[in-house]
């Protein structure tokens, strides 16, 4: 099956836009890849779907609604030893992004191909 990218363009820290991209791969379907310029945070398909309604996560990755910005909007924060940065995402753009990923894989249905990862572990990424 193909990847599922979404770009779209994220206010960061409440002043720059920048491009990402949201990146949904139903060889690894738990999961949402979200593509900052080089940078490239993955985090749990079901964080992303809950904080799009509440404030969700812990640690390097938080996401909630914006419940007071000029625009419809999900707010993700992301942490590393770095620093700290916050993305204002189109609600729409993640939305669209969780919508496709539920057609191809839904939520509850996933599955592992216990030989390919088995063999991924063992022999490394070329046996795959």
């Amino acid at each position: 099956m193909t990847e599922l990218i979404y770009p779209a363009t994220a206010v960061l820290n409440g002043q720059h836009r920048v491009p990402v991209s949201l990146v949904y791969d139903p060889s690894d379907p738990w999961a949402v890849t979200f593509a900052v310029g080089e940078r490239l945070w993955l985090f749990a398909r079901d964080l992303l779907a809950s904080g799009v309604y509440e404030p969700s996560g812990h640690g390097d990755v938080q996401i909630r609604p914006d419940t007071g910005g000029a625009f419809d909007a999900v707010l993700v924060t992301l942490s590393s030893p770095s620093g700290t940065a916050e993305l204002a995402l189109p609600r729409g753009t993640v939305e669209a992004l969780l919508d496709a990923a539920d057609a191809v894989v839904p939520a509850g249905c996933e599955e592992i191909d216990w030989d390919t990862e088995w063999s991924r572990l063992t022999e490394g990424p070329a046996a795959a």
